[in-house]
């Protein structure tokens, strides 16, 4: 999902290259793009490309609903034939309403933080969504365990298991976003108001939170 996202504002376009340009994306990661990598990659850009989000918007009384793709259309080579990569490539198009979005709210995210914690999927998802949050506070922000846990505790049944792992997951995410400060109690989580991890430029990963 960085990918796509970063390569569609590095090249001011829709489509994106599942490729040559995703193998040299993974490269810079540290992610070895042997055989296992690629595929499973490749397995997951499918299961984006199949994604439909919903989102439900309540303001007083008044409730209304967003379907969204992220992906309009997609194309991956049989993997049980022979690549011809000069006549056919696998592609992903972005959506225009979820491209809109990317290019009107996008964060930049610093690549040395992604390669660092490149292996944890919470670490990466709470690194992503501070750097979304912070920027954007005015004052001290609560959030309740419960609520956190909503967002990120899919697969936990007690809240105190979740809890224990994403404080550890937190502690991963502060670490490569030195500006980030999150105070911990027993109700829940503080965020303070902070810079975003870099400047706004075209060269680094932006993330979408929606």
């Amino acid at each position: 999902m960085l990918y796509m996202q970063s390569e569609a504002l590095r090249t001011c376009s829709r489509e994106i290259e599942l490729g040559r340009s995703l193998r040299a994306w993974l490269y810079r990661m540290g992610i070895p793009s042997g055989g296992k990598s690629i595929a499973a990659v490749r397995e997951q850009a499918e299961r984006l490309s199949a994604c439909r989000l919903t989102l439900r918007i309540k303001v007083g009384k008044t409730t209304g609903l967003i379907n969204q793709n992220i992906v309009d259309t997609a194309i991956f080579l049989d993997s049980g034939e022979e690549r011809q990569p000069s006549l056919f490539a696998e592609t992903a198009k972005l959506s225009e309403g979820f491209y809109e979005q990317l290019s009107k709210h996008s964060v930049p995210l610093e690549e040395a933080a992604i390669r660092a914690i490149n292996n944890n999927s919470m670490a990466l998802d709470i690194y992503a969504w501070l750097a979304y949050r912070l920027h954007s506070l005015e004052k001290p922000c609560p959030i309740t365990w419960l609520a956190i846990k909503a967002q990120f505790g899919n697969g936990f049944g007690d809240l105190k298991n979740f809890r224990k792992c994403f404080v550890s997951n937190l502690k991963l995410a502060l670490a490569v976003y030195p500006a980030a400060r999150v105070d911990c109690n027993e109700r829940g989580v503080i965020l303070h108001p902070a810079r975003p991890p870099v400047a706004t430029t075209n060269s680094v990963p932006r993330l979408l939170r929606l």
